[in-house]
């Protein structure tokens, strides 16, 4: 469990950083006269990996969300040739593990959907092609058990959804002359935000804006296929 306030704030100034410059990807694509049409193929990724991390400490331990495999699927839409709007799904078929005193016991299977919309920038054109990907959206937890037990304590269990972003960097590299199928490897962080809340002050000093709350850190290592649609 970490501060938002701390930790959370700073990479979403990244965050809006980035979205800023695909916004002016847009606004540069939209004003050159050319027209409509998008700056090059539509690109399509598989990938499969492994997440890990993600803990709530309680009083007598920590309910920690366990490592699983990954699945995501992401659909490139390009602004310029440096800058994509992507759209993904990623899923973790994994649990919920409760840790107290040395000791780990599985309270039920769970998966971890995220559901994200954001931008994707490279950021040397070659070869192996390096990228920096950053996204909002939202987080559905899915156990299927609809109560547990801690401690000899039972409790209900439900679905939930919850807001998240995501950060990470990574490569693509492509096959022949007409690189039409690649490779696609990334590592992410992927923060899923509770327990929070806001306000906005005003006074004579000034205005000022605060925010608080925890999240939960999850990351992910993955590699997958892209392939590549018209264009």
């Amino acid at each position: 469990m970490n501060s938002f306030r701390r930790t959370a704030l700073p990479i979403l100034g990244l965050l809006l950083v980035v979205s800023l410059g695909a916004g002016d990807a847009l606004a540069q694509r939209g004003g050159g006269g050319g027209g409509g049409g998008l700056a090059g193929p539509i690109e399509l990724s598989a990938t499969y990996g492994s997440m890990w991390g993600g803990n709530i400490s309680t009083y007598n331990g920590k309910l920690r969300t366990a490592t699983g495999p990954s699945l995501g699927i992401a659909l490139d839409f390009p602004l310029h040739p440096a800058m994509s709007l992507e759209v993904s799904y990623t899923r973790q078929d994994g649990g919920i593990d409760y840790d107290s005193r040395g000791s780990k016991e599985r309270l039920t299977d769970m998966s971890v959907n995220y559901w994200q919309i954001g931008a994707i920038r490279g950021l040397i054109d070659g070869k192996v092609r390096p990228f920096v990907t950053t996204s909002l959206g939202a987080t559905y937890y899915s156990p299927s058990e609809s109560s547990v037990t801690i401690d000899g304590d039972e409790y209900n269990v439900s679905s939930n959804t919850k807001f998240s972003f995501t950060i990470g960097v990574g490569f693509k590299t492509y096959f022949g002359e007409a690189e039409k199928i690649g490779l696609r490897a990334s590592f992410k962080t992927m923060p899923t935000l509770y327990n929070t809340g806001g306000g906005v002050w005003f006074g004579a000093g000034g205005a000022s804006l605060g925010v608080t709350g925890n999240a939960i850190w999850q990351w992910e290592a993955a590699a997958g296929l892209t392939v590549k649609f018209g264009g």
